[in-house]
């Protein structure tokens, strides 16, 4: 939650959200008991039937800054190696309420669907055969914070305006089925991102594959006996520390020889930032990547350039064969950095060439890039996804009015030139002249947006300070004129 609700809502001397509403919240404690701290006065104890034990003494919302609120490196602890497991800890602990409020800086969410009911924009790419699927899973996958960024689109839920612009960790936190004995030694949610490489080509995978993943042992023996290479089969032998959601009691006793149905029971409920998608058995379908990462934004123009941006980027990537590894440690920290507010103004650790003769996992060949640097190049030699794009649809003599104005939207969103969709979104409820200034979206805020964005998706209104269509199609002007 924004600094405007602590300072405006939040009771100082119990440190709780005073808001009338949060008397309905159940936080799953017993109220007939009660015990006395220093912080926070008469708080329930936890039913006897829960596995968290007792809190006792609640720290105050100083100290729990960095496990709740994306504005700091610590969001989530998984993110960044410093005190990893010690930090993913106190997350897991901190999440049980200790009293039926909202006694720390975040927004209350008590169901599933206030994550799973998020909006993804998801893509899925289909290659030419295994090998080069798992070489462009593993050059996306290192793309995927600058893409979150980009599309950003989730400045509020659950009608307040909150730290961070992006849906990806509410999803993550909403579906985290970790028992407590699992961690930290399963350090992320079942929806996160990606924990280990799996492109079969460079030698020296293994030292950008510098994550602590938890593998089931005797599924990747049973792996490499059938013929299946080492990484790829602890790739598998990762998905599968996860139990099942689902059983469809007519699905349970099937050949396994010609159903892949107990197999993508878990494979497809690993929802990560790229997914690599095998072949169903007797089937045309190849070998895909899934593109995951990204918010869906308002309007269809947007999410239209966002999806053949990644579509024809995929095709540059698969043709070409840049490096874009860093180390998977080094992946998380930009995701890390992906959920902050404005996060395009946030600096990504990229790997500075990424046509090498050679390469390793070493500091001095990344460097911290903007966005706009990542998609635009940089004056310090970085290509650039559009350009790298570009020189692809320039060798395949391909020229597409519509793709040049996605690309012209994507370069000026990139540089700052237009906001993102949650830099808008915002700022519309801030200069709203129903807003109190206090993080939340009163009826009628959330009447206007809706119908903003609804006017802006179908073309009823338009607002050139965020889709100036005209920009975009400049070019074809220039060649009629």
């Amino acid at each position: 939650m924004d600094r405007y609700t602590l300072e405006r809502t939040v009771d100082r001397r119990l440190n709780i959200d005073d808001t009338p509403q949060n008397k309905d919240i159940d936080c799953g404690v017993k109220k007939d008991k009660k015990k006395k701290t220093s912080k926070f006065g008469d708080v329930a104890d936890l039913s006897e039937e829960s596995s968290v034990p007792p809190v006792d003494e609640y720290p105050a919302a100083e100290a729990l800054t960095h496990l709740f609120t994306p504005a700091t490196l610590y969001y989530y602890g998984q993110y960044f190696t410093d005190k990893q497991r010690e930090n993913v800890v106190k997350r897991y602990d901190a999440c049980p309420c200790p009293v039926p409020s909202v006694s720390h800086p975040c927004i209350y969410m008590d169901c599933m669907a206030f994550g799973m009911g998020l909006h993804c924009l998801q893509v899925t790419m289909q290659l030419k055969n295994i090998n080069q699927a798992r070489q462009v899973y593993d050059q996306l996958a290192i793309l995927c914070p600058p893409f979150l960024a980009l599309s950003s689109a989730t400045p509020f839920q659950k009608g307040l305006l909150c730290d961070s612009d992006v849906r990806w960790l509410t999803i993550a936190a909403s579906v985290d089925d970790r028992k407590r004995e699992e961690v930290p030694r399963i350090i992320k949610s079942r929806y996160d991102s990606i924990s280990v490489f799996i492109s079969p080509e460079p030698k020296n995978l293994d030292e950008f594959n510098d994550s602590n993943i938890e593998i089931i042992q005797p599924y990747r023996d049973v792996l490499l006996n059938h013929g299946v290479d080492e990484r790829l089969a602890r790739h598998i032998a990762h998905l599968f520390i996860r139990d099942p959601l689902v059983m469809y009691d007519q699905m349970i006793d099937i050949d396994d020889q010609t159903h892949t149905t107990h197999f993508e029971n878990i494979q497809s409920t690993n929802w990560q930032t790229v997914r690599f998608k095998p072949p169903p058995p007797g089937s045309s379908i190849g070998w895909r990547v899934e593109f995951r990462v990204m918010d869906i934004q308002p309007t269809p123009f947007e999410n239209a350039a966002l999806s053949v941006f990644i579509v024809l980027l995929t095709a540059a990537i698969a043709k070409y064969k840049p490096i874009f590894y860093t180390k998977m440690s080094t992946v998380d920290e930009n995701m890390g950095r992906a959920h902050r507010i404005n996060p395009c103004q946030e600096r990504y650790v990229m790997r500075k060439n990424i046509f090498p003769d050679t390469y390793t996992s070493a500091e001095s060949e990344t460097e911290k890039m903007s966005v706009n640097d990542v998609f635009n190049g940089s004056e310090s030699g970085y290509y650039g996804l559009i350009p790298l794009v570009r020189r692809y649809l320039k060798d395949e003599k391909t020229e597409s009015e519509s793709i040049s104005a996605y690309l012209k939207f994507i370069s000026m969103r990139a540089a700052g030139k237009i906001p993102t969709a949650a830099q808008y979104l915002r700022n519309f409820v801030l200069k709203h002249p129903d807003y109190k200034q206090d993080s939340r979206l009163s009826q009628k805020i959330t009447h206007d947006i809706v119908m903003h964005v609804h006017d802006l998706a179908s073309g009823k209104t338009t607002d050139d300070t965020y889709l100036p269509m005209k920009a975009f199609y400049s070019h074809k002007r220039e060649r009629e004129e």
